[in-house]
């Protein structure tokens, strides 16, 4: 079962974030560094709030980066997601398959005696590229994204087919801090209220399977890949208290991600969002309506 279309680098927006219609319709890179190279040249005209850099300057863990450098290579990750997402292609997506090939695979189907994994990330990044990733090299498992065939919007169909694939030993792909779904819970995450549901632990508690935090970062030798073990149900135990320690987890994966290495860290729409709500008095952002099975 494939998650996405026949091309798997086609240009689609991210989970919950819409395009700039402003951009160019189309851009054609010959390679990932070429990517990268257009982003570091149109760094200075992405637009983030000042008040969300001051934030998350205030924030990192990259304390030896001087404020200025910190600003433009989250600028530069910006653009260079952008490229990414919006104008990649298959060869691109090739290249930074090859990159990180023996990893991602070990990491989400390490032996066949393994329980399948449900693989949890979040929107930002490079998210979509990771996602395409995911559909390149499994495409048996399950994408639940807002483009494919199990799209967030229908959430009880999206997780039956999740539930499903689990049980049938095939990996499963989220992002739990998405627009869609009632909300049943929050997070803190730097300060900023991240409304949550219950999908991602409900396929977890209910299938046992193994859960990993899984992201892709971009280093001076290229994309890699990172892999954290997720908290794993426990005999017996209750449904609200496993919820309690995977949230628990990911919270702390969140403010990781967005305190580290600003070369991967591109402000996605989501959290610009979910910050500027934050500093807005907000309590968080709006959630959009998921359809039911009737």
């Amino acid at each position: 079962m494939h998650s996405e279309s026949n091309n798997p680098c086609h240009a689609d927006s991210p989970v919950d974030e819409a395009p700039d219609r402003d951009q160019p319709k189309h851009k054609r890179f010959v390679d990932v560094a070429d990517a990268l190279e257009d982003a570091k040249r149109r760094a200075n005209e992405i637009e983030i709030g000042q008040p969300i850099l001051d934030l998350l300057y205030g924030k990192t863990r990259w304390i030896s980066l001087a404020r200025a450098e910190w600003e433009r290579q989250v600028r530069v990750a910006t653009a260079f997601d952008e490229n990414l997402t919006r104008f990649g292609c298959p060869r691109l997506l090739k290249q930074i398959a090859n990159q990180v090939a023996t990893p991602f695979r070990a990491a989400v189907a390490p032996d066949l005696t393994s329980a399948p994994t449900l693989a949890i990330t979040y929107h930002g990044g490079f998210s979509v590229s990771l996602r395409r990733l995911f559909g390149h090299f499994f495409p048996e498992g399950v994408v639940i994204a807002i483009n494919g065939r199990h799209p967030a919007r229908n959430g009880a169909f999206a997780l039956f087919a999740g539930r499903e694939a689990l049980l049938a030993a095939k990996p499963v792909f989220m992002a739990p801090d998405g627009r869609f779904g009632k909300e049943t819970a929050t997070v803190s995450v730097l300060g900023a209220q991240l409304p949550l549901t219950d999908g991602a632990p409900f396929l977890a508690h209910v299938t046992g399977c193994r859960v990993i935090w899984f992201a892709l970062r971009w280093t001076d030798h290229g994309f890699a890949v990172e892999a954290r073990a997720g908290p794993p149900r426990q005999t017996e135990q209750p449904f609200r208290e496993y919820r309690e320690r995977f949230y628990q987890f990911y919270a702390a994966r969140l403010e990781e991600a967005l305190t580290g290495d600003p070369a991967s860290l591109p402000l996605t729409v989501n959290w610009k969002i979910i910050f500027g709500a934050m500093l807005d008095g907000k309590v968080y952002r709006a959630r959009r309506p998921t359809r039911q099975i009737a």
